[in-house]
């Protein structure tokens, strides 16, 4: 498929990108913000070509979704009435399921090139920034960045935060990425002690979710999605950003 073709240009370029990043509490500045916002920017445009093209499949597998059903609900009153076999009724609903799955594909490989795009973004950013100090706090144009003073394990973390969620929400934590992942091997991202929370910034539980590990002192990025009008990429990003950088062959 032509996303896994993506991701490892992705990875690539991402690796070429923060391969001399160290955490962000230690590393030295930036160096080459030219070059790096040339790959950074060649990431961000495979993905957003390849999302376009998946965006344009939608109208055509729901199209092909609702003929599939439209016949089923045909051949069920012809099974009823004895003119088809049971068999040849399955044909259509089998037809019906590899439609549905493939429009459930597409939209989970647009939520997949979306998060991509926020994390290739990201770290884009963060790279080209200065150094933060313990305890340091920067809000720029794409994200909110907090280098909590406060000792972050994932192991003993990621249960506190959930539950000061869902007392105050009434619901679970919607985490996108809990530990290494599948996207994050394939992007060369250590994202081990690291935890995604799939809140927008801006919505109130995004605004919590960040004064409470501000008041935590546990540190986090807040990214906004790069797609405009769309929610899917925005998260918060809690522990300390992933700069280890290891290619995928």
């Amino acid at each position: 498929m032509r996303w896994r073709a993506a991701s490892v240009l992705a990875a690539v370029l991402v690796a070429a990108l923060l391969a001399t990043s160290a955490p962000a509490a230690d590393r030295p500045a930036a160096t080459a913000p030219s070059a790096t916002g040339t790959r950074a920017s060649e990431v961000i445009a495979t993905l957003a070509d390849y999302r376009a093209k998946l965006e344009a499949l939608l109208p055509i597998y729901e199209h092909e979704l609702a003929r599939a059903i439209e016949k089923r609900e045909q051949w069920r009153e012809l099974l009823g009435r004895g003119i088809i076999s049971r068999k040849e009724f399955e044909t259509a609903e089998a037809a019906v399921a590899a439609a549905q799955q493939k429009l459930e594909d597409t939209r989970r490989s647009i939520a997949e090139v979306d998060h991509a795009m926020v994390e290739a973004t990201t770290a884009r950013a963060v790279a080209a920034l200065a150094p933060l100090g313990r305890g340091g706090y920067e809000r720029t144009a794409t994200l909110i960045r907090y280098n909590g003073p406060t000792p972050w394990s994932l192991k003993t973390g990621a249960a506190k935060i959930e539950q000061f969620f869902i007392t105050r929400f009434g619901r679970p934590l919607p985490v996108s990425a809990y530990g290494q992942t599948a996207l994050h091997d394939r992007m060369g991202l250590d994202h081990r002690d690291a935890l995604d929370v799939a809140v927008h910034p801006d919505s109130p539980e995004g605004r919590a979710l960040m004064e409470y590990l501000h008041e935590a002192g546990i540190p986090f990025i807040a990214a906004w999605g790069v797609v405009p009008g769309a929610t899917s990429g925005a998260h918060l990003h809690v522990g300390q950003p992933s700069p280890r950088i290891a290619v995928k062959k």
